[in-house]
């Protein structure tokens, strides 16, 4: 049974710094599409995904709620955004001291790359239907988590769904 996320937050609280690479694991592929859409930049979404996860770390104790720790990690990712297009990330060198699990540091799995077309269809869509789309679909959370991250509605997540599928549909004709 996968472990959830309220028991890999504690763990981690608790010193357990796997538990914390296995919530990394989770999530990663979403930060780093989210970062991605933002900084349309391999290279500065990768770092901004590190600093995402950095700063989760860092925070975790705060969090209230650990079973909503995606949705937690999803406004960090968007304060960072912020942040970003303000300037106060660029060309900014991190250092990652050795309490950060490796798994969090070292990621292998490259973002799948997308064409170029479907890339400027993505651009053009809201955020919420841009991020709608990579929870479900890119990262593959079921209803409830997905539901969960975004902040909305069961039916909110499918309308936005299908908003950003008409979209996608429109501007890719």
């Amino acid at each position: 049974m996968e472990e959830t996320d309220r028991q890999l937050v504690e763990a981690t609280l608790k010193g357990d710094k796997n538990a914390y690479g296995k919530l990394y694991d989770k999530y990663a592929r979403l930060v780093r599409a989210m970062c991605y859409d933002m900084t349309h930049d391999q290279a500065a979404a990768q770092d901004l995904a590190q600093e995402v996860f950095l700063r989760a770390y860092n925070l975790l104790e705060r969090l209230e709620d650990p079973d909503k720790f995606g949705a937690w990690l999803t406004s960090i990712v968007k304060n960072i955004g912020r942040e970003f297009r303000r300037g106060k990330f660029r060309d900014r060198h991190v250092y990652v001291g050795d309490d950060l699990p490796e798994q969090a540091v070292e990621d292998d799995a490259q973002p799948r790359m997308i064409s170029e077309e479907i890339e400027q269809a993505l651009g053009k869509l809201p955020e919420e239907q841009r991020l709608a789309l990579h929870v479900y679909y890119l990262q593959g959370q079921d209803v409830k988590q997905a539901c969960e991250i975004l902040k909305v509605s069961r039916s909110a997540l499918f309308r936005l769904l299908e908003k950003a599928r008409k979209s996608m549909e429109k501007h890719l004709k």
